[in-house]
């Protein structure tokens, strides 16, 4: 039997078949614009550690990170930084291109903080590659932190940390100085930091499909102290994977407080190298601080290993001037079972003062640390004087850089004293406890900017309602006296003498959604939700439909 086509069917296949073609050249050529780098990329970080410390976290240059962003765009996410709003933009990222990613604000006490300040917009910002492709990614790497250096006249001490956590073995972000530009317009001198997320899981242990989380200041049981067995309950460990494998933390939590077989759920050497670098480098915004946070919990096949994050404030950055080793906690040691329950036993604690003593006599012995700083400030003083966004003025940061090796030289003596016994290493229990008014004269204040006032701000749910402290005003300053002037194109310093809570009264909490690592969960975004995989499937689906209907039109059934 002759078929006849009807002109309404060949139209509709047609429109259908052009609707596929253009759709599938404009998703190609989306990647063809960023095949030099985003071909790559979309093989595993594994696969490009080389690419990755030679383009994207070298350790001996700065590179250029390049944003372009719609002007109202940028103003409104300035604005309204606390909400930390997404918005669209393209990124030149050490000379490689991409759109289409999502910008933010990120933060949590540095965010607020800069918030109320009335001389600066310096806020830290989050790069997301994959915000609008799911498969474009930084040779593997789909989100990165350009943290603002709060607090550290010296810009160095988050670096320096991460070095050092690098050479004890454990599981280390990528990290780099890097020049930011806003729209061709140099912005700030920054310090990229990879976001633990799938690529970094991947990276670090060749899987990603184990629990992840996040602890943060909000909430109970980031002090993993057991509460009951209800995961609700941990509200303070903050899930960032798609999986939360609740009853394997559970189950770590509580052999951890009440059981003796705790290397069954934790990795123990790794816990102690963790406990080992907050102690080393004076960093009580962690785990053993007042808030219990910045640390990550990964369960890798039934066993947490503990990860570490965000280090401005290493190195005595809130204030304490030494720490008790074996009782470093703020507030009670028994309120800190991962440091307690590990340092019961003889066999944790003589490794841990081992690990002590191998990161004092190595990394942080005085020659070593003095010539690495040395080396890094060379590195970056051009850079930070040329700073157009500063917090410090660059006669500040000469002070800071000075203060920094006072600081560690001080550190250092002091653990060396516990380490031998010259001088107690623990004390009644109630741990180390408080000292914000700043360091002794040795230790320096990183430039004047210590947080003043007092005891330090808490922020968990048990321990009170978070209030940040007046931050102290440069040396030489009266509170909340006049910026300083500096070099020419460096910013001035700030009106301070902060005191209170958040402005607005915010807790500074964003929860995270998962498999995401980072994105607050109320946040505006200015682009369409939809990518273009979307695209590519609905328009395979009319292709479908039109030749369904030309299946209809075309074939007679026959008659029996």
């Amino acid at each position: 039997m002759k078929m006849k086509f009807r002109p309404v069917a060949t139209i509709v296949v047609c429109a259908c078949v052009a609707l596929l073609i253009i759709g599938i050249t404009t998703y190609m050529s989306q990647d063809t614009e960023n095949e030099h780098a985003t071909g790559e990329a979309s093989i595993s970080v594994v696969d490009n550690t080389e690419k990755i410390i030679e383009n994207v976290f070298p350790k001996d240059k700065v590179v250029d990170v390049k944003i372009t962003i719609d002007e109202d765009d940028f103003q409104s996410m300035m604005d309204n930084a606390s909400a930390e709003e997404v918005k669209t933009a393209s990124v030149d990222y050490n000379g490689i291109h991409y759109d289409n990613i999502g910008v933010r604000t990120k933060g949590n006490l540095s965010l607020r903080s800069v918030v109320s300040m009335d001389d600066s917009d310096r806020y830290s910002l989050k790069l997301s590659f994959d915000e609008y492709l799911s498969s474009q990614t930084l040779y593997g790497i789909s989100k990165i932190n350009l943290n603002n250096n709060y607090s550290d006249a010296s810009y160095m001490r988050e670096y320096l940390t991460y070095e050092l956590a690098e050479q004890m073995g454990l599981p280390t972000p990528g990290y780099s100085f890097v020049n930011v530009y806003v729209n061709d317009k140099l912005w700030g001198f920054y310090l990229a930091v990879q976001q633990v997320d799938e690529q970094y899981l991947e990276s670090n242990f060749g899987n990603s499909y184990g629990a992840l989380y996040k602890a943060e200041m909000m909430g109970t049981g980031s002090d993993l102290v057991w509460i009951d067995d209800k995961i609700s309950s941990y509200s303070g460990l903050a899930m960032k994977s798609e999986s939360s494998n609740g009853d394997i933390l559970i189950d770590m939590i509580n052999e951890l407080n009440n059981g003796t077989n705790i290397e069954k759920y934790l990795d123990v050497e790794e816990a102690l190298k963790y406990i080992t670098l907050q102690v080393v480098t004076n960093n009580t915004d962690s785990y053993i601080g007042s808030n219990k946070q910045n640390y990550y919990l990964y369960e890798d096949d039934g066993i947490f290993k503990v990860l570490p994050w965000d280090y401005n404030m290493a190195f005595g950055g809130l204030g304490k001037s030494s720490l008790l080793i074996d009782e470093p906690t703020q507030g009670a040691l028994a309120e800190r079972p991962l440091v307690a329950k590990l340092l019961e036993v003889d066999e944790y604690k003589e490794k841990y003062h081992e690990m002590i003593q191998n990161a004092t006599e190595g990394y942080l012995s005085s020659a070593t640390f003095k010539e690495r700083v040395t080396q890094v400030s060379d590195m970056i003083s051009s850079y930070v004087k040329a700073d157009p966004s500063a917090f410090y003025t660059y006669e500040e940061y000469e002070t800071g850089v000075k203060q920094l090796i006072q600081t560690n030289d001080s550190q250092v003596s002091n653990m060396n004293q516990q380490l031998d016994g010259t001088i107690a290493s623990s004390g009644d229990g109630s741990g180390s406890g408080f000292d914000m008014g700043g360091f002794d004269k040795a230790g320096g204040g990183m430039g004047g900017r210590g947080m003043g006032g007092g005891q330090m701000p808490t922020a968990n749910g048990t321990d009170g309602d978070y209030a940040v402290a007046a931050i102290t005003p440069p040396d030489g300053k009266e509170a909340g006296g006049v910026a300083p002037t500096g070099e020419a194109g460096q910013g001035g310093g700030f009106n301070r003498g902060q005191g209170g809570g958040f402005p607005g009264g915010g807790q500074g909490r964003s929860p995270g959604f998962p498999g995401g690592g980072g994105f607050g969960g109320n946040q505006a975004n200015s682009a369409p939700q939809g990518t273009m995989k979307d695209v590519i499937i609905t328009l395979v689906a009319l292709v479908v439909l039109g030749l369904s209907c030309v299946f209809v039109l075309l074939y007679k059934r026959k008659r029996i």
